[in-house]
């Protein structure tokens, strides 16, 4: 299937397509202009830039509002494929098309159509420089940068890494004795568990995951490892004076993943909004204003996905009168799509974090866990939980908003619902520029 900019420039008029080119396709996250004379080496950047983040489109022959085409370069067509393999590493597989345009001058002429696909790797060019594209710009990335990126593809894993001149002395062996206890190991040396799991290397030395899992006060490598959890008086959060928070309801929490996983369990059961409902025995009872089970899977996704490896935030938990907010630090992981939550594909960026909580029995792999939120969400009939990414953060949202009946959703054009998500998340309003952005 050709990009949708393609397939639109080929059934507009060839003395139309100009001004398609030039003025309708604005460059973006996945799209870009480049004069036709660019020196090869330096047509690598945008092209690692677009495969580095969603892929994209990038059209050789049109810039700075002038279609100037393949005829004011020979040999172009055999120069691209040769610059592709020879300026970027690993070489990408991109789509290579021409399409017929009228030049700024008025003679016929052709421009170079690019389509990069997303890659699950991360690309560098010849001089070992990494890119990434970010609005409308192809920033080179920093050290610490490329790394985040590299996690985030699972080119590496950030929890695997060992933190050097550590020792096993400072773990929390009743805990470290549980988990040896659950996965039913007979050994009497509950760190030889943790070798076998990866978790400690044969020096003795800890991972990071095995840090942030087992010691007794991981913040302080990683003091971004932590929780907060703050209820609203309201569904507003307010700012300043006007700011919604319950001050007797809002508290960070430090600790390893399993003691922050049990206190903020405990917190919000107690914090949590609760309605007033009509029990199976004809009893009025109050329940969570969002099942127990949805928030509970999401707030131990926050802490088995997050990216520990970005320092500066933590997990925020929020309460408000009628939704759940869960917000947590790093991408979404991997390259996982969340436009349909019921097929979205297990990944984790944490995989020995996982495994253990998973061991202690702390919820399932990504994927099994926002299905289960996704069929418990529609049983009680409210709307599908809501994730929104940011370049920092992922948002879960948990609204106790009532979902459209089924027939009528059918009946409706596709993606209608995603359309009244991005309302809801507008109480004053949004413009339909604004929500074609955010879909």
């Amino acid at each position: 299937m050709k990009p949708v900019y393609l397939e639109n420039l080929l059934v507009i008029p060839i003395t139309d397509r100009a001004d398609y080119l030039l003025h309708s396709c604005k460059e973006n996250q996945w799209f870009e202009r480049k004069a036709v004379k660019i020196d090869m080496k330096d047509i690598a950047k945008p092209i690692i830039a677009l495969a580095n983040a969603e892929g994209g489109a990038l059209v050789l022959g049109a810039s700075n509002g002038i279609i100037s085409g393949v005829k004011q370069r020979q040999n172009i067509e055999n120069d691209l494929p040769q610059a592709i393999h020879d300026y970027i590493k690993p070489p990408i597989r991109i789509s290579i098309d021409t399409v017929d345009v009228i030049d700024s001058n008025g003679n016929p002429d052709q421009v170079i159509f690019l389509t990069i696909p997303p890659s699950d790797t991360v690309h560098e060019d010849h001089c070992g420089r990494c890119f990434l594209r970010i609005g409308d710009e192809s920033r080179e990335l920093r050290h610490l940068e490329r790394l985040e990126l590299e996690y985030n593809k699972g080119v590496r894993q950030y929890d695997g890494e060992v933190i050097h001149k550590s020792t096993v002395d400072d773990l929390e062996l009743p805990l470290v004795k549980e988990y040896a206890h659950n996965i039913g190991s007979k050994t009497k040396d509950p760190i030889e568990v943790l070798k076998a799991r990866f978790l400690v290397d044969k020096y003795n030395r800890q991972t990071n995951a095995c840090h942030l899992l087992f010691s007794e006060h991981p913040q302080d490598i990683f003091p971004q490892a932590s929780v907060r959890i703050t209820r609203f008086l309201s569904d507003e959060r307010g700012v300043g004076a006007h700011l919604n928070i319950d001050a007797e309801a809002d508290c960070r929490l430090d600790g390893n993943i399993p003691s922050l996983i049990r206190q903020s369990i405990g917190i919000v059961e107690k914090s949590i909004y609760k309605k007033k409902s009509l029990g199976p025995n004809g009893e009025f009872i109050f329940q969570d204003i969002i099942p127990r089970d949805v928030w509970l899977e999401g707030l131990v996704n926050a802490f088995i996905h997050r990216s520990y490896s970005m320092s500066g935030d933590y997990i925020h938990v929020e309460l408000y009168p009628t939704r759940v907010e869960i917000i947590s630090p790093g991408i979404f992981p991997g390259l996982a799509k969340t436009t349909d939550l019921m097929k979205i594909s297990r990944f984790a960026r944490n995989p020995r974090i996982a495994r253990v909580c998973t061991e202690l029995h702390f919820g399932q792999e990504l994927g099994e866990g926002i299905k289960r939120m996704v069929s418990e969400m529609r049983r009680i009939g409210y709307i599908d939980p809501i994730y929104i990414q940011t370049s920092g953060n992922v948002q879960l949202r948990l609204e106790a908003f009532l979902r459209l009946d089924e027939k009528l959703l059918r009946e409706l054009p596709s993606r209608s619902e995603s359309v009244l998500n991005v309302i809801r998340l507008h109480p004053n309003g949004i413009g339909t520029g604004e929500i074609m952005d955010q879909l």
